[in-house]
């Protein structure tokens, strides 16, 4: 309820109490007035003696309702009479069986699980979700969710967290050992060959490529820094390309090739050495190390999550969004799932009934200390005053229901007594 609605409620509360102390009182000062009458006009008329016993009884169940009521909250008039004020004085008796009650009659695991088994919380859920403007809520909170998550994350702090985040992640693997567990998966499948096969191929690709033709007319010419020598290479540069060309392109083909023998061997080599050698593994893990201690390292982890973030909230903007129609999509898959698949629905109840067991009964304990120590530290003065705003209104009935059955058991007696006595 939000603050204004209890406010409202208590001020409702308020006016049904007071209305109901003034007609307790009212009737309180009815049976006096009847009680005077009665005792005035009782010499004329003996008749007039069943008012006098009535409201005599009545006046008397009234002043004793009214000291119990008054006697469960505060001292009667102010005066400290053995066992009133029973509320306020057993305040922390109050809060242990609070605590208790609540505790074991809403809390035990036998119950929860008990209420659980009845519910089939997954079949209305999926009955919820089948209304389309439920799963479009739905979506639109999580979209809310996504955005704002995005945005709240986008901090220095953040950044720099993240950043070391990533820094003692990497830190802590073994990058020679994977790199010997990698190169043992591409060797088992001669992928090494498959690798130097492409590299031959692009270089051959790049040598031939008329847009390098520039660059690689003044790499042969380079060979020899007279300009006499450069003139006479300069005619046969076309021929020394091809050349060149087709022989990496045989060399790519034949892999019995001696080329591809000693690039075995020296991948061999390295997978050795990276498991044998413990200096070179040492050496790898340093370069990985000086990699992550650079602080290009996390200006790109900045730069990602900087890319990530813009691209999250342009496409959250959009009305054909592809994060919302994800969600949308999933939801409803969702739906149907549990619709068709009973067995997603037991699985699913299974797990609400499981984590609010497992829930209520580690939490059982704080609940019940946080009512015993929030009943404990409730002022005196408080505590009476919530209590009597919802319970007074009830309790002013006891006297006016003393009041009246008072006065019918007061006229009941002396009608037998007269009875008996005529």
């Amino acid at each position: 309820m939000t603050q204004r609605a209890l406010q409202a409620e208590t001020i409702l509360r308020q006016r049904d109490l007071a209305r109901m102390k003034w007609i307790a009182a009212g009737l309180l000062g009815a049976a006096a007035c009847l009680y005077v009458i009665g005792k005035l006009f009782e010499g004329h008329n003996p008749a007039w003696g069943y008012l006098v016993a009535f409201a005599e009884a009545a006046m008397i169940g009234a002043m004793a309702d009214w000291f119990a009521v008054v006697a469960l909250f505060r001292h009667p008039l102010g005066v400290p009479i053995p066992h009133t004020a029973i509320i306020p004085r057993n305040k922390r008796a109050i809060g242990n069986s609070l605590a208790d009650f609540v505790v074991g009659q809403f809390l035990s695991a036998e119950l929860i699980e008990q209420r659980l088994r009845r519910y089939d919380a997954a079949r209305h859920f999926s009955q919820w979700l089948s209304l389309s403007e439920n799963r479009i809520k739905v979506a639109g909170y999580l979209n809310q969710a996504i955005s704002y998550g995005v945005k709240v994350l986008d901090d220095r702090r953040i950044h720099d967290f993240l950043a070391e985040a990533a820094r003692n992640r990497l830190r802590a693997i073994d990058l020679s050992g994977l790199m010997v567990n990698g190169l043992e998966m591409i060797n088992r499948n001669n992928g090494h060959r498959k690798i130097l096969h492409g590299g031959l191929n692009r270089f051959a690709d790049y040598v031939e490529s008329p847009d390098n033709t520039e660059k690689i007319s003044a790499f042969i010419k380079g060979w020899s820094e007279s300009a006499f020598v450069q003139s006479m290479i300069e005619p046969f540069v076309p021929t020394i390309r091809t050349a060149v060309v087709n022989k990496l392109r045989a060399a790519a083909e034949d892999e019995a090739s001696g080329l591809y023998l000693e690039f075995d061997e020296q991948v061999r080599n390295y997978v050795l050495r990276l498991q044998q050698d413990s200096e070179l593994r040492a050496w790898v893990n340093q370069q990985k190390n000086a990699v992550l201690d650079r602080p290009e390292f996390g200006h790109q982890i900045e730069s990602l999550w900087s890319q990530f973030r813009d691209w999250v909230v342009l496409d959250l903007s959009h009305s054909e969004s592809v994060i919302a129609g994800k969600m949308e999509n999933l939801l409803d898959e969702l739906k149907q799932h549990l619709v068709t698949h009973e067995e997603i629905r037991s699985w699913l109840n299974d797990q609400i009934r499981a984590s609010l067991t497992r829930v209520a009964h580690a939490n059982k304990g704080v609940i019940g200390d946080l009512i015993r120590e929030e009943v404990v530290r409730w002022d005196d003065r408080y505590m009476v005053n919530r209590l009597e705003l919802f319970l007074g209104k009830d309790l002013q009935y006891i006297r006016i229901n003393g009041t009246l059955v008072g006065g019918l058991f007061g006229l009941a007696i002396y009608v037998v007594t007269k009875m008996v006595a005529g």
